[in-house]
């Protein structure tokens, strides 16, 4: 069990739902958007020659039999340790962001502002060398620097989660440098490695994380993934609160999606135990 730390290097945007011209971006980055840039860094560096979606997709298989991963979230560095920022559905206040040191809550609202700016863009018309009608748009990115509602300079933004390895680690070490979410083509969501730590404890994250049977255990009273709606069906009543949204991706060359899921921070009321899939998502622990 190891606990890694990403640098925010370039601005950053993961793909949300949008909110008419504006392309909102999530806070953190989904373990399957990690997985992918992982797979997509290794399969060229290990080529020996042109490249095909097959082996992209051996690199994907050797990494999730090695590796399972969380989600990363917003961190910043206080006193020499990275801290980060998850979210938290609770009653009365909704959506909020705490601090692995108990800092906070701080609104979604004001938690956004902290660490996002907007770029604008648009299509560009080949015949007029001019905006294409109707293509505006503002893309909304994670900066990566933030004053974190200090008022003090601008601190640098990091990006914190738990990647867990059973034997070889997949070649998931090898990579010190990513480029994750959307345009990255434009030179955005470049991410470097400045920590990597083996620990035995879940941080904030987890209050408990079982590493003996055949399948990773993480024990928390929120998610800290998207769980899909249909697998809470599954198990014995539970009283679930917090925000359900439809994710979609591709995978490999098809598109995927999940027809419901909850999203992080999303509370089950007695708290539970999560089996932690390949992808990234969550399912119970029976």
């Amino acid at each position: 069990m190891y606990r890694w730390v990403w640098q925010v290097e370039a601005p950053l945007h993961l793909g949300m739902p949008p909110a008419g011209l504006l392309n909102r971006t999530r806070l953190y980055v989904p373990a399957r958007t990690l997985l992918g840039a992982l797979t997509a860094e290794l399969t060229r560096a290990q080529a020996k020659g042109p490249l095909s979606p097959n082996d992209y997709e051996e690199v994907a298989r050797k990494l999730g039999r090695a590796t399972r991963l969380t989600y990363l979230f917003p961190a910043q560095r206080k006193e020499g340790k990275w801290l980060a920022w998850l979210p938290r559905h609770e009653e009365g206040k909704g959506l909020v962001w705490r601090r692995e040191d108990g800092r906070g809550p701080v609104a979604d609202r004001e938690f956004r502002r902290w660490l996002l700016t907007t770029r604008a863009g648009t299509a560009i018309d080949p015949f007029s060398d001019s905006a294409l009608e109707g293509t505006l748009r503002e893309h909304e990115v994670v900066q990566p620097w933030s004053r974190w509602g200090e008022g003090s300079a601008p601190e640098p933004v990091f990006l914190l989660g738990y990647v867990f390895v059973r034997g070889e680690d997949g070649g998931a070490f090898q990579v010190k440098e990513l480029f994750l979410g959307g345009e990255t083509r434009y030179g955005l969501g470049r991410v470097r490695r400045v920590n990597l730590e083996e620990t035995k404890r879940g941080g904030g994250f987890f209050s408990e994380v079982h590493l003996e049977g055949e399948d990773l255990e993480v024990c928390t009273q929120f998610l800290l993934a998207h769980l899909p709606a249909a697998e809470i069906l599954k198990t014995p009543p539970a009283s679930m609160s917090g925000a359900l949204e439809q994710i979609a991706g591709w995978q490999g060359e098809k598109p995927w999606s999940l027809s419901l899921g909850w999203a992080p921070g999303s509370e089950l009321k007695e708290g539970r135990c999560w089996r932690i899939k390949e992808d990234g998502l969550w399912s119970p622990a029976t």
